[in-house]
């Protein structure tokens, strides 16, 4: 019954996990396209005078990677559209819970021997391989655009930095799927749970690039998942990255202990 469900689920997903995959994949190829031009020009020096002075003051030293071959090529890691995706697309499949008791589905698949905690087990699972696949077409489209737009000669980030910005923006993903779930197991709308935590994503991204020019919102960034994913440590080499992934995969936990809670408890 369990892979029946996750291939159930998959399948009825299956346009926004295509539409999703192509445009991560091709967003890095594009991205890695226009950097190769730029570097073959030699113009990214005239980009460091494009980048905002909040920018500059709040990130230092560091914001002048933007304006190189090898931090733009890695933006595609952390620009706003990329996060924001993959953490709707986790969130996308968390939430189905609360569809399905929406429409009335939860009854027929408890009627069958299985046990209720199946279906949010489901759920993450089904989240999960969407996230990570995403990040393997991130890093493959990304491997490609260099491999046909970028001369060996380029400082490209290695293939650890792209693991590295992967693995951290997939645990930030995987947190906010926590979220997700944790919402729907409780709630009766699906609209309710997907859209509550799509808001809460943004919310939090604001949250998280305020606080680069904003010093009273620096106090509060802590709370934003996206303050552990500083993806321009992680491209300099000196980010504690194993912390910041055992903070959001611990917090994720928590919020999957709690949707597990909720579910078993609540009256279908």
């Amino acid at each position: 019954m369990f892979p029946s469900l996750i291939r159930r689920t998959l399948a009825q997903g299956r346009y926004v996990l295509i539409g999703c995959w192509v445009l991560l994949c091709g967003l890095q190829l594009i991205i890695v396209g226009q950097a190769a031009a730029i570097e073959e020009q030699q113009s990214f020096g005239r980009l460091t005078e494009l980048v905002p002075a909040f920018l500059q003051r709040g990130l230092g030293s560091r914001a002048m990677l933007l304006a190189t071959f090898k931090g733009t090529v890695a933006f595609g890691y952390f620009h706003p559209v990329v996060v924001v995706i993959i953490s709707v697309l986790a969130a996308y499949f968390t939430t189905e819970p609360a569809h399905e008791v929406e429409a009335g589905l939860v009854d027929l698949e408890l009627a069958r021997p299985m046990p209720r905690h199946a279906i949010v087990t489901r759920s993450l699972v089904a989240g999960a391989i969407a996230v990570s696949i995403a990040g393997l077409l991130m890093v493959a489209g990304t491997r490609i655009g260099l491999s046909v737009f970028a001369s060996p000669r380029f400082d490209a980030p290695s293939a650890g930095v792209l693991g590295g910005l992967i693995l951290n923006l997939a645990s930030v993903a995987v947190l906010f799927g926590a979220v997700g779930l944790a919402i729907a197991a409780g709630a009766r709308r699906w609209s309710t749970a997907f859209v509550s935590t799509v808001l809460a994503i943004i919310a939090l991204y604001l949250i998280d690039f305020l606080a680069i020019g904003w010093p009273m919102m620096r106090s509060v960034a802590w709370v934003s998942p996206f303050h552990y994913y500083p993806a321009l440590s992680i491209i300099t080499g000196d980010a504690p990255l194993g912390r910041n992934v055992a903070i959001l995969l611990t917090a994720a936990a928590g919020f999957v202990a709690l949707g597990y809670w909720r579910f078993n408890r609540r009256d279908l």
